[in-house]
Order: structure tokens, then sequence, then C-alpha cells
């Protein structure tokens, strides 16, 4: 693959965004930085199509210093895509990577390989699940990270559990700040009944797995109520190909934009997903959620009762969806554990490191609600 890369450049922070949820997650941060900050945004392309492209740029308002295109490559491929660009383009004293994904870890690979200082946002997160991809790679970013953002104060507890105690900072969640600035004029478009709930799956187990279709099928036609679920084109292939049939109550729409996506959540009665990020923009935007798996690394929504897990296969919970349904739609949600301004907070950190040195003598404890 040959990419072209712009003028040589010694950036303060590279910032690496490699699928739609991190990017979304990013936005607002990478149009805050100070000028007096050489900051690049390379995007690897984990998740790549043109309309995405024309999401961000739309809808999110941000354009790529880089984009690698790389694809959904193996994790060594997409490693060696980025340390080319770091070492023929960008020279990063400092990378800054989101989250847990085959991009992340790469771009932390990276990062090492070529001497930069890594900077993990979003980490101590933990399902306590070693058989998720996501969780395997949390734990190793964290264990090569030089400095550590944590969302909250229980992340950062996992992460002292882990021996990991320095230059460790809770600063809340980048996704409250974006959350908020779309819902403030989110409107619903097109015609919805006036209670509905709000499905999303897109994890593999969830979609590619005739048996889960099949109990999602079966759960769904037990609701009370009738279920929005924007579909995505995979899914809607496997559904064909395996003849599952969805009941009535269940609306298939197209994938929806990030503003249309937040209409709908704060909408709905009841959100049902496998999704971290949907996760956390549920209880920001207090509503109940039923996470539609066996574990979730979003483990404050749990404490707060926000969220409820559900998992289709293997359920050994003796209940059905709905009476979980009912007991979550009465939850009076009063907390948001992620933090508020939370861009202001990571961008104070930031300076804080490539200005002073900061390390773990400073941390922020401070407990959000």
């Amino acid at each position: 693959m040959t990419t072209k890369y712009k003028l040589k450049q010694n950036s303060d922070f590279v910032v690496i965004g490699g699928n739609r949820p991190e990017v979304i997650k990013l936005s607002e941060l990478v149009k805050s930085f100070d000028d007096n900050y050489k900051m690049a945004f390379l995007y690897t392309g984990q998740h790549y199509s043109y309309n995405m492209k024309g999401m961000f740029k739309e809808e999110l308002d941000i354009e790529f210093d880089h984009d690698l295109n790389c694809g959904s490559a193996d994790v060594f491929v997409l490693k060696d895509n980025i340390t080319k660009c770091f070492r023929e383009c960008l020279n990063p004293s400092y990378v800054i990577v989101y989250g847990d994904t085959n991009s992340t870890l790469a771009a932390a690979l990276a990062a090492k390989q070529v001497g930069s200082k890594l900077i993990h946002i979003e980490a101590g997160l933990r399902s306590f699940d070693s058989n998720m991809v996501e969780e395997r790679n949390r734990i190793r970013i964290d264990s090569m990270s030089d400095y550590l953002l944590a969302p909250t104060v229980l992340n950062r507890t996992f992460l002292e559990y882990e021996n990991i105690t320095n230059n460790v900072f809770v600063t809340g969640n980048l996704i409250v700040d974006v959350c908020r600035k779309f819902s403030k004029n989110a409107i619903l478009k097109g015609d919805y009944p006036a209670r509905y709930l709000l499905l999303t799956l897109h994890r593999a187990e969830s979609v590619d797995d005739p048996r889960t279709l099949r109990l999602l099928a079966k759960y769904i036609a037990e609701i009370n109520y009738d279920v929005i679920f924007p579909v995505h084109p995979r899914t809607r292939n496997n559904l064909m190909k395996h003849n599952i049939q969805m009941p009535k109550n269940l609306k298939m729409i197209d994938p929806v934009g990030y503003a249309d996506f937040i209409a709908l959540l704060q909408n709905c009665w009841v959100v049902l997903t496998d999704s971290g990020g949907v996760q956390e923009e549920a209880v920001i935007l207090r509503k109940p959620c039923i996470t539609l798996r066996t574990s979730t690394e979003r483990q404050e929504t749990l404490l707060i009762r926000a969220n409820r897990l559900f998992p289709l296969l293997g359920n050994d919970n003796f209940r059905s969806l709905n009476d979980v349904i009912e007991e979550a739609s009465g939850t009076n949600i009063t907390i948001n554990p992620y933090g508020e301004n939370v861009t202001h907070n990571v961008l104070d950190k930031l300076y804080n490191i490539i200005d002073h040195g900061l390390g773990a003598k400073q941390i922020l404890s401070q407990r959000y609600s």
C-alpha cells in the first residue's frame, strides 16, 4: 500500500482514530487543541467507507491530517503502516490512543517502536472477560502506556489492582461533551411510536451467529413494545442468509448518522444494545439500558442501576426480556458517572504533561456525579 504523506513535521501530539466510535469520541478534543501545540489527527481506516468519511466532515466538522486507509487489517500490518507514517512524516513526541480496538493496539505498539511517549485515553476499563479481544487489548495497552487517562475513579481502581499507579489521571469520558452537543438540537425524523425501544447490534457474536439472531427474534416477539432497529447491511444479509423472520413489532431501518442516532436514543423508552459506547450515551441522556452481553466494561453503569445485562446466548437469569425491560423502564437515572466539561479536563492534563512532565503526585481524584 502506498500512502502519500504531507510534509515532514515534528508533532507534539499525534491523535489516533481507527473506527467510527473513536472518531466521534475524539471529535471535540481534536477541534479544541491550542494552536501553540502541533497536533496531527491520524485515521487508520479500520472502519472505512466514502459515506463514513463524509459523515466525519459534515456531522462532526473534522478532517484528518493523515488517512492510512488500512481497512480491517491485521494488528501488525496496521502497526507497520502507522510506524512508517511516524518515522517518515510525523515524528511525534506523544502518541494519543483511545479505547481498545486493534487500531489502538497497533498505534500503541508503533509508538513504543519509534520511542514516543504513549498516552491512553479511556484507560482502566475492564469487563473481566478474557474471551473478549478488546479486553486483552485494553490490558496490553494500559501496561505499556506512559500516561493513563481513566474516565472514572472505578477505572483507576482497576488499574491499581494491576499495580499501575504512576501517571494515572481521572478525567471523565470524552463522549459526554459530544453527546451533550448533539442532544441539544436532536430532532427525531420520521414516524415513530410515542413509546418505542431502540435496538443496536454490531458485535460479530451478535450478528454473525444464526442462533443469536433466532433468539433475538424470539425475545423481541415477547416484548410489549415496538422496537426500532437501525440495521447494518451485514446483519440484513445474515437474516436473509439464514431465513430468519423478525417479528412484526421490530422495525428495521437503514443505518443513521450520529445526530439522528442521538435523536432516536433521546426519545426512546429503553435501549437494547451490545455496544460499549451506547451504554455510555444512554446513561448520559438518562435512558435505561439493557446490554445484550454476558459482561460489560462499563461497570459504573451497573453500579448505579442505569444498565442491566441480558445475554442472548447462555441466558441463565430465568427472566424474560420483557420483565427486565419493565424493571429498567422504572429506573430514575440521576447520576452521570462520566463527568462534565471533559474535553477541558483532558486538554488540561495533556498540556501539563508536555509542559511540566505532570506525574503521579498530581493525580486528579475527583469523583464525578
